[in-house]
């Protein structure tokens, strides 16, 4: 799945989530405009990534996304947060199978935060826990690994989503 083909089938199922009915109103649930080409580029250059091809190509497409109602609530943060790291983001994952510098992409609803290695480019997840001076300590294993790279991470969004559309009683949400 490309990104066009992605982000068109994530549009008509977020169009089709504002039309159900939950009995609470419902959050801003979008894929954020994209930034400029030149900006992107320098972007993602600036992270210190192996590869940055798949960031480029997500964030030439949108800025991140926002779906407060999607599960638990999933948030892929703007391109402009990602370059600038705050204290009590992580940079590094410290003991366990996963140690080695990441990359925030986001969050959800729940606390835990997404994060890509940069040499390997897979996508974990991190359970709350407490990050000092970046360092996130796993020493208990307990980081959860769910894609291989961003293109799988992207893929499995769409899959919940579309479960929480579709009412999918036995759909296995993202970290589960």
């Amino acid at each position: 799945m490309n990104i066009q083909s992605w982000g068109s089938a994530v549009k008509r199922l977020l169009g089709e989530l504002q039309e159900i009915d939950f009995g609470t109103p419902l959050g801003e649930n979008v894929l954020h405009d994209p930034q400029p080409a030149d900006q992107v580029q320098t972007g993602i250059d600036q992270l210190g990534l192996q590869d940055g091809k798949k960031l480029i190509e997500f964030y030439s497409y949108c800025d991140g996304l926002s779906w407060p109602d999607v599960h638990v609530g999933y948030f892929l943060s703007p391109l402009a947060r990602l370059t600038e790291t705050q204290a009590g983001d992580p940079t590094a994952i410290v003991g366990g199978s996963n140690a080695g510098d990441v990359q925030l992409l986001g969050s959800d609803g729940d606390g835990r935060i997404f994060v890509m290695r940069k040499e390997e480019q897979d996508v974990l997840v991190l359970p709350p826990g407490e990050i000092v001076d970046g360092k996130y300590d796993d020493s208990a294993d307990q980081a959860v690994w769910v894609a291989i790279d961003l293109k799988t991470f992207l893929v499995m969004l769409h899959d919940d989503l579309k479960a929480v559309v579709l009412d999918t009683p036995d759909h296995s949400f993202l970290g589960s």
